[in-house]
Order: structure tokens, then C-alpha cells, then sequence
């Protein structure tokens, strides 16, 4: 399957109800017909023993698949993925992991996500680390204000690829040349982008990735993954020891060894027992994804904003876009008066969007139609207050 034809309706791999127009990936994601099964099948397994429940076997397979169609998804190798919870824990495994040192600094944007503003906050407040605060003036930083603060000395830039509020996406790859030019560790979270975009983190030279699936990779919460390129610009050691990062040959009958080898690939991050629910429901999306092909996905959800930005054209909500379509993704904001009330006047008539930071941020994905576009732009253009 690959997104070849237009006119097809993607809608039946999911379970959406008449009327809805979901337009809120940004947010979270419907779980695919294919989730909602596996994730059935096991309650059922579990919840009424018949036979033996042990899924361990099963389980771990979905969990090689799930990293391997994740790691094709952002251009890395499979063994350079590891499952976490949430892009919150991978992002701080990923700063702990630097062993930074009292002084050094921390470059974070001034309109950054929270999970990169408290993680940095913590960790400087522990550390006694500098951060400092890169001004974004145009809703994003602009590369020579960040070439001025690298020159000053950085250990790590954490940023959002691409912004929560107003979907402007950096260049990776010029960001990774500039902070490894002066030695500055980049990690990039990726939550608003894998899933939608295209990306090549090996090629890029991005030195790690953190994710949730519960966005774009159409999973839910309780499931993420980050990756680490093989040769960061500086180490990252795992902060944590768990039992499963280490090599018990998935056979867990002589527990009593503490010979076991520390796995050398991305599973010597995991440090316990797998939320099997959650694995399931991100396993079922990133292989929709992978079958249908990122760059179908991206193409498409282009495609659509394209049709909502000419329908808002000359109205009092325009879609606030970016002239360099190298920065786009797959949100967008609206503006204009009233927005709280327009996002509930849509919400009342099933059409699901987001506010964020005053405006109405629209997110679609690859299932979603022209349909849907066109019943968005016919409520706004309608709306008076």
C-alpha cells in the first residue's frame, strides 16, 4: 500500500464515527483499527485465562518490528532505537546521560515545549548548569542568533524539529553542521514531526532523537522511542541500569546471574518491563505508517493545508504560513479574532482542531480528506462573532 491514489478513503483504517473531522495529529492520534484489536486481544488473553498469558515472546517481536519501521521513519538504524515512555523521559536519559558539568551551558529556545524547558531547568538547577534563553522573535530562532550563542561555548541544544504552535520546522542538518562546529550536542524532539516528514537523522548528523507515538505515529500515551547516532558529537551514557538492558537471551528461567552482558545497541536504555498495551497500540501505527510510505504521508498532508490556506484566503482567518516550504510541516495556525470561541463553536459541530498560543492550530494526516478540509473552511468563513 503506498498513498498513490487521491481519491481513496483512507478513513477505514480507523474507526472514526460520521460527522467527525479530526484535525488535532498535533495533539494525539486516532488508534488504528489494527491497535484497538491487538490491544482487545490481549485484554481478552489476560483478562480471562484460558491458556497461559505469558506474552513475553510475542511481545518482544512486536517490539523489534515497531523500532525497525520507527528507524525508517527517521533515517536511522533499527539497533540505534530504544522504547521509552514519552519523548519527557527520553529527553532527560539523553541530558543526564551527557554527565555535564557545573558552568557549562544549555542553549533552549525562548518559546520551546515544556517538556525541554522543565527537563533543562531541573537538570541546571541540579548541576548548576548556565541556560540560556535564545529569543525567537519570528516564532522561531534564527540561525545567526543561534550561530552567536555557539560561539560563546554550548554542551547541548535540545529543540522541537518542529513547533508545537505554529509548525515552523528547522533544518536539521544545518542545525547539527553549526552545533558540531563548535562542538555542541544536538537532540532534536522529534514528537511533531516523525510520523508526518520525512527525515534523515544519520544522514542529517543529528546526535539524538526523542519521540512520543501518541502524535503523528498514530500510537498513544505510554510509548516512545529516542535514537542516538553511533558516534555523538559527545558520549551519552545510560543514567539508569534496568534488568532488560541486560542480555538474558529473553529466557528467564536462571534470574540469579548477575553475569549478564549490557546490551550494545539502543536496549541497554530500557530499564524495565515493557507496557505491553502501549507497545501494541505504537507498533500498530508506525507499520501503518511504513506501509503507506512517509513520503505519500507528506505529500498529502501538504496537499491539504494547501487547499485550507487557499480557502481562508481573504477572510478574517488567515493560515499563517511559511514562505520557505523547507520549513513547513503538517501544522498550521490560523489567526484572528476570537479564536476561543471559533475552537468551540467547531468543536460543537465535531470538527476538532487545537488552541494554541492564541490561535487555532489545524494538524491534519494522510487519511484525512479534501471533505474534511472544505467542512473546516466552511464553519470558519461562517463564523461571526
Amino acid at each position: 500500500m503506498s498513498i498513490t491514489n487521491e481519491n481513496r478513503d483512507w478513513k477505514h483504517e480507523f474507526e472514526i464515527a460520521p460527522g467527525v473531522v479530526f484535525l488535532n495529529h498535533a495533539t494525539f492520534g486516532p488508534v488504528p483499527r489494527k491497535g484497538r484489536l491487538a490491544v482487545e486481544d490481549l485484554l481478552r488473553r489476560q483478562g480471562r485465562l484460558e491458556s497461559d498469558p505469558d506474552v513475553d515472546d510475542e511481545s518482544y517481536a512486536l517490539l523489534a518490528a515497531a523500532k525497525n519501521d520507527f528507524a525508517g521513519l527517521i533515517g536511522q538504524r533499527p539497533e540505534r532505537v530504544a522504547f521509552v515512555p514519552n519523548a519527557s523521559f527520553a529527553l532527560n536519559a539523553l541530558l543526564w546521560g551527557l554527565d555535564l558539568r557545573a558552568g557549562e551551558r544549555v542553549l533552549v529556545a525562548e518559546n520551546e515545549f515544556p517538556a525541554i524547558v522543565y527537563a533543562v531547568r531541573n537538570l541546571a538547577l541540579r548541576l548548576g548548569l548556565q541556560v540560556e534563553r535564545l529569543p525567537c522573535p519570528d516564532g522561531h530562532v534564527a540561525m545567526e542568533t543561534l550561530k552567536q550563542a555557539l560561539r560563546q561555548g554550548a554542551a547541548a541544544l535540545p529543540i522541537s524539529w518542529v513547533q508545537y504552535f505554529n509548525g515552523y520546522r528547522y533544518d536539521a542538518e544545518s542545525l547539527a553542521q553549526l552545533c558540531h562546529t563548535h562542538r555542541c550536542l544536538l537532540i532534536l524532539d522529534a514528537s511533531q514531526g516523525a510520523g508526518a516528514i520525512p527525515m534523515g537523522m544519520a544522514e542529517a548528523g543529528v546526535d539524538a532523537v526523542a519521540c512520543g507515538a501518541q502524535k503523528w505515529l498514530l500510537g498513544q500515551t505510554g510509548a516512545g522511542f529516542f535514537s542516538i547516532a553511533e558516534n555523538p558529537i559527545r558520549p551519552i551514557r545510560p543514567l539508569y541500569a534496568g534488568w532488560l538492558g541486560y542480555d538474558w537471551g529473553y529466557r528467564f528461567g536462571d534470574l540469579q546471574r548477575w553475569d549478564r552482558p549490557l546490551y550494545d545497541d539502543g536496549r541497554r536504555w530500557e530499564v524495565g518491563s515493557y507496557p505491553y498495551y502501549s507497545l501494541r497500540l505504537a507498533a500498530a501505527g508506525v507499520a501503518l505508517l511504513a506501509e503507506c510510505g512517509i513520503a505519500g504521508v507528506y505529500s498529502r498532508t501538504q496537499a491539504l493545508i494547501e487547499r485550507l490556506v487557499r480557502g481562508l484566503e481573504g477572510t478574517r482567518y488567515p493560515v499563517q504560513q511559511f514562505d520557505d516550504p523547507d520549513h513547513r510541516s503538517a501544522i498550521v495556525a490560523v489567526s484572528g479574532p476570537h479564536c476561543e470561541a471559533l475552537r468551540e463553536h467547531l468543536s460543537a459541530r465535531r470538527i476538532h482542531v487545537a488552541l494554541r498560543e492564541g490561535n487555532i492550530r489545524v494538524s491534519p494526516h494522510f487519511y484525512n480528506s479534501v471533505d474534511d478540509i472544505d467542512a473546516l473552511v466552511e464553519e470558519v468563513r461562517g463564523f461571526d462573532r
